[in-house]
């Protein structure tokens, strides 16, 4: 994978996106104002919420900011790469694009670099906000922790997108996976509120969602300034889950395109 490849598919990507001239401001938009909105539904939070997120430093704007920001990171990279497929098919270049030299899952895996990186701007603007003018105080942060975390989940949650994406080139249309992980990911991460106000049955389903360590991991290295050995179980289950899912989802994606070239359904939507 070559540093001039990386470039053309970003190239690539920002002059689609860069057509749209409103594009970026409305998507910065959706990112803010969702946190304008808690900023001011934290003033609800009495000291009984409050004592629940004492771990994260006690104050639920800050704590619901984070898991709203990457939330939306990490659902990205479970929606992006069915997305891009999908995208693909609909203009009649999927065939041409896994057709080329480039290996199917680098090209699956640097269709979507654009995405990731903007989404990131989005969410380093979210905290600019947050920061200047919402009065959260972001000076203790463990930037190397945060990103190992981000790193990680990144993988992780890809890994769960790329196995859509394998769907999506055989089935055309339906994606299960985004709509069960992502449901499940949504309501019983812990993006909106502790996991330990769950029902007892639900905690246990929330511990095998890898978005549940993902957050609690982000936060405690954000608003706590955990370093990567006080974040070592974390980092440890992010970790396994990535080496073992993303070495298979790349595996099956690229069965997928083999099983489409075979049938020739690959110009099929």
């Amino acid at each position: 994978m070559s540093f001039h490849k990386i470039l053309a598919f970003i190239k690539r990507d920002l002059i689609i996106e860069s057509s749209y001239k409103f594009a970026f401001v409305f998507e910065t938009l959706t990112s803010v104002f969702p946190v304008l909105s808690f900023y001011f539904i934290a003033r609800l939070v009495g000291e009984s919420g409050a004592r629940s997120l004492t771990k994260y430093g006690g104050s639920y704007f800050p704590f619901v900011m984070i898991g709203i920001a990457f939330s939306q990171y990490f659902m990205l990279a479970l929606r992006t790469f069915a997305a891009t497929i999908r995208r693909s098919q609909m203009a009649g270049c999927l065939e041409a694009m896994l057709s080329t030299r480039t290996d199917p899952q680098v090209v699956i895996l640097l269709s979507s670099l654009y995405s990731f990186l903007a989404k990131l701007a989005h969410i380093g603007i979210v905290f600019a906000v947050a920061g200047l003018f919402l009065g959260v105080e972001l000076g203790g942060a463990n930037v190397v922790s945060a990103a190992v975390v981000l790193v990680l989940t990144v993988a992780t949650f890809s890994s769960m997108g790329i196995f859509a994406a394998a769907i999506i080139v055989v089935l055309k249309k339906g994606d299960p996976i985004e709509w069960i992980f992502g449901s499940l990911s949504t309501l019983l991460g812990g993006a909106l509120f502790p996991t330990s106000l769950l029902p007892g049955w639900a905690r246990r389903v929330s511990d095998l969602l890898p978005i549940t360590y993902a957050l609690d991991a982000m936060r405690l290295a954000i608003l706590k300034g955990h370093s990567l050995a006080q974040l070592w179980r974390q980092v440890a289950i992010m970790g396994g889950m990535s080496l073992v899912l993303l070495p298979i989802s790349v595996w099956c994606f690229t069965l997928a395109v083999e099983k489409g070239r075979r049938d020739g359904t690959l110009m099929h939507y």
